[in-house]
């Protein structure tokens, strides 16, 4: 007999999550704020280097400490939702396997409509896909989730080094270096051009100039670099889950040191490794391995973690301290918006196309990255008293509604 299954009440929620995705927002947005008045294949050539004066500023520190550090926080977050998800679905539910199969079918097509009819910087369909690998880590144990988390992360890394090491010493015979230099010269050639007619298609082109441009970058983006990026996000989740398992961030009572050791390894190496990138890494094009370019990359995704756990552990020190003291802490204000995550994250996308792309406002370019990132930092503070005054009226967040209700067959209470 299948057991009735509910989604989670409000009550149940595990609001230090919730606080930590609603900050996770903001960094998220942060960073994509480049690129919705830049093609996303222009970060393969690294920092915008062309920036000036305070926009050269306001891009250094969120390249610096920003960028990569965020999508690792809502990856590790995702496992950790994993567990959660799941260890709650084998309480209600004959087949939780099947349940979370659902899930991440319905996330998957989110991320369709936002990738292909919104914008391509969507990573809600690659979660979806990874995301159906942790059911095969389904009973794992915490010690066994985070060595294959850390083996799968480590994968790009030792992938990158062996290339660049095989290319360094094939480099060293002149006619095949002559070929490689050819082919690379051709290769940047297409991505410039590319780049440029995104530009001119966001700019400028109707929605379907707009959509063709989107279609194309996507295919050179998933071509070959998916083989870099999915099996790190895989990594990601699965140390994520492992947290779960531990309770670290989901309770205050387990592992209390845990955070304290987190901000402190997380801040050894990921902030000179994030200064090393931010200072010497700014020119380095991660088109073709070489050992500038692996060494950037392995110092890119040291920093990316380290950070990432520092700011998480700030976060859980912050409200475990006052969660101790029995008063409330002003960043559980960010709760509400991590609450409404999902369609708070749509938004950004739908807002700030609409405002810049040329079938919208077409303020594409009109405004530097200093100005452009006080606009996402406003929106950000907007959807903070947003989210609580709709949560204050509903159970969830529009998106996270259809999302339960598809997950779970039926229509749940939305007011």
């Amino acid at each position: 007999m299948t057991i009735i299954t509910q989604p989670t009440r409000a009550n149940e929620r595990i609001h230090m999550l919730d606080v930590i995705r609603g900050f996770a927002l903001l960094g998220i947005l942060l960073m994509n704020i480049e690129f919705f008045q830049r093609p996303l294949n222009a970060m393969m050539f690294g920092f915008d280097n062309s920036l000036t004066g305070i926009d050269h500023a306001v891009g250094w520190t969120v390249f610096t400490f920003v960028q990569g550090k965020f999508y690792t926080m809502f990856s590790l977050l995702f496992g950790i939702g994993f567990v959660i998800f799941y260890d709650r679905a084998k309480q209600h539910h004959d087949h939780p396997r099947w349940l979370f199969f659902r899930r991440l079918v319905i996330l998957a097509l989110f991320g369709c409509v936002h990738i292909f009819f919104i914008w391509g910087g969507d990573i809600l369909l690659t979660y979806a896909v990874v995301g159906l690998v942790l059911l095969l880590f389904i009973n794992s144990s915490a010690s066994r989730l985070w060595k294959w988390g850390l083996a799968f992360f480590l994968v790009p890394i030792s992938m990158f080094w062996l290339g660049a090491i095989s290319l360094y010493f094939a480099m060293q015979s002149p006619e095949f270096a002559q070929e490689v230099i050819a082919d690379q010269q051709q290769a940047q050639e297409t991505l410039i051009a590319l780049i440029a007619s995104a530009e001119q298609a966001y700019a400028s082109g109707s929605y379907s100039d707009v959509l063709q441009a989107r279609l194309a970058e996507l295919a050179m983006m998933y071509g070959g670099g998916a083989i870099f990026f999915l099996p790190t996000i895989l990594g990601i989740f699965l140390i994520g889950a492992s947290f779960a398992r531990t309770g670290i961030f989901t309770s205050f009572d387990k592992r209390p040191t845990a955070y304290k050791n987190l901000l402190r390894w997380g801040v050894i190496f990921g902030l000179p490794s994030a200064l090393y990138v931010g200072f010497y890494g700014t020119n380095i094009e991660m088109m073709m391995p070489t050992l500038d370019s692996a060494l950037g990359f392995t110092l890119m995704q040291v920093a990316n973690f380290g950070l990432c756990f520092a700011y998480m552990a700030i976060i859980a020190l912050a409200m475990r301290g006052a969660h101790r003291a029995n008063r409330q802490h002003w960043l559980q204000n960010l709760a509400p918006a991590g609450r409404m995550a999902l369609t708070n994250y749509l938004f950004h996308s739908l807002f700030f196309t609409t405002l810049f792309y040329g079938y919208g406002f077409g303020w594409y370019g009109e405004y530097g990255r200093a100005a452009a990132t006080a606009m996402a930092i406003v929106l950000w503070l907007v959807q903070i008293p947003f989210s609580n005054w709709w949560l204050s009226r509903f159970k969830y967040g529009p998106c996270e509604w259809l999302w339960r209700c598809a997950t779970y067959g039926k229509l749940v209470a939305f007011k």
